[in-house]
């Protein structure tokens, strides 16, 4: 594992962000579990698992991009290193948002013979695009004075 250059307090934010998307990842997919054992299926079985994922994930990363915690203090790299990964979720997500269209197209509907699993999937990915951006922007505007 390499180095990171995190403080305390980054450090401390990190892992209390990981430890709740965990807890909130577990209760979720309870959740999820519970519904299916009374009949509820709000998406189909592998959909489900996977948006569930994506909430888990996605507040984790929000959460550590918020509160300072993704690159060191003082790291000169900081923007370089957060354009790519931005660059990198970007292109996951376009080409996520790719795929689900190319499958909405191709099935129309699902087995369960309703169609709005993909959409779902679809506005999960747009939305957490929207989000990604805006936390970026908002980190960007919030440390110009500090260049």
């Amino acid at each position: 594992m390499g180095r990171t250059n995190l403080d305390e307090r980054q450090l401390q934010h990190k892992h209390k962000a990981g430890n709740q998307a965990f807890i909130l990842l577990a209760f979720l997919l309870l959740a999820d579990m519970g519904l299916q054992n009374y009949g509820i299926h709000w998406l189909e079985y592998p959909l489900s698992n996977y948006v569930i994922f994506l909430i888990g994930v996605g507040s984790y990363l929000v959460r550590i991009i918020w509160n300072g915690s993704y690159a060191g203090p003082g790291s000169g790299n900081l923007t370089a290193n957060g354009r790519s990964i931005l660059g990198a979720v970007l292109a996951i997500l376009v080409a996520l948002c790719v795929i689900t269209a190319a499958w909405m197209g191709s099935s129309g509907k699902t087995s369960g013979g309703t169609g709005s699993g993909p959409a779902i999937l679809m506005i999960f990915t747009a939305v957490g695009l929207v989000i990604l951006g805006t936390v970026f922007w908002i980190r960007r505007r919030n440390n110009r004075d500090e260049v």
